[in-house]
């Protein structure tokens, strides 16, 4: 798909964002900014996901499912190794499965939060609807196709924002799989017609209704991060290397909106029932916590034991049919 490299690429921010970032974001619906990330943000993440690679994969050689565990092969290569013989361990951390406390200090990293405040106020939640994605050479399931963060969550959040920071582990290439995003196209403040083709698991845009707009390829090194609108579309293809492409994309949102974390409701703020107008959450299936507040401290979660509670014990609920199969 030929198209532009991004030239919404910013070095990193002290704190808070510029009004010339800020500005880009409301232009084009997205932002990168580089170097936002040092190797002690990412470091305990990366350690914790090959050591549950080890584990799992050592699992499968013990029951005779896995030639050998591929130890040696280093993060990047490593599960496309495994992943040549079974896709077992890679099914086995996809999306929300590893809560290590590695991961819970990534989602309340605080220049995380910083920036996430200039987009959804003082009082954040972090929604559980974080995704660890592996894109493994030639998966099945490696490519994702054009859709909006919106169409998976509550009609009712449609025009809320919600923030997505999508952050590689690697260096994230036009060759091993980067995000393509189509600028400008959240100004609709519309949640286009989404659909799912049968025997994929993801929701998908059909090509008569993506916005006629030129996408654009975003490649983002290691250490950078970059910035969605719910409302901007966005895909990411196959993997055309030897090596997997390490990203995870969190998601933050104001506790204003629908919230199912257990907390109190400021004036103002939806007060979420079942029944009622107001959803239990944006998206229900995941606990939501509260990451960040000045108006109520105490309820902030801080601790990686409590976080991993919180989702244990989440009652998911689902969310409100409006897609169908596509033809």
């Amino acid at each position: 798909m030929p198209a532009a490299t991004s030239s919404a690429t910013l070095p990193r921010t002290a704190g808070v964002l510029s009004p010339e970032q800020l500005e880009r974001f409301d232009r084009d619906g997205y932002l990168v900014v580089e170097g936002f990330f040092d190797d002690g943000d990412l470091q305990p993440a990366i350690d914790e996901i090959e050591a549950e690679v080890r584990r799992r994969a050592a699992e499968l050689v013990a029951q005779g499912k896995l030639s050998r565990t591929y130890d040696g092969e280093g993060f990047e290569r490593q599960l496309a190794k495994i992943s040549a013989e079974t896709d077992a361990v890679a099914k086995s951390i996809w999306n929300g499965t590893l809560c290590g406390p590695a991961f819970f200090n990534l989602i309340r990293n605080p220049k995380l939060l910083d920036l996430a405040e200039s987009f959804c106020g003082p009082e954040i939640i972090a929604s559980s609807v974080y995704r660890l994605r592996p894109k493994i050479p030639n998966h099945p399931y490696g490519a994702v196709p054009w859709h909006q963060d919106s169409g998976y969550m509550e009609a009712y959040c449609d025009k809320a924002m919600i923030l997505t920071v999508w952050l590689p582990l690697v260096d994230a290439t036009r060759e091993n799989g980067c995000m393509w995003v189509i600028p400008g196209a959240h100004k609709t403040g519309a949640v286009v017609k989404h659909g799912y083709r049968k025997n994929q698991p993801y929701l998908v845009i059909p090509e008569a209704e993506l916005p006629a707009r030129e996408p654009v390829c975003v490649p983002v090194k290691k250490g950078g991060a970059l910035f969605l609108h719910n409302l901007t579309p966005h895909a990411s293809f196959d993997n055309s290397t030897e090596t997997v492409r390490w990203s995870m994309d969190l998601r933050y949102q104001s506790a204003a909106l629908p919230t199912n974390a257990k907390i109190s409701r400021l004036p103002g703020e939806d007060v979420p029932s079942p029944g009622g107008v107001a959803p239990i959450s944006c998206y229900p299936p995941e606990a939501d916590f509260l990451v960040r507040s000045s108006a109520r401290p105490d309820e902030v979660v801080r601790e990686a034991k409590e976080f991993q509670r919180i989702r244990r014990e989440h009652l998911g609920h689902g969310v409100t049919p409006r897609w169908s199969l596509l033809g």
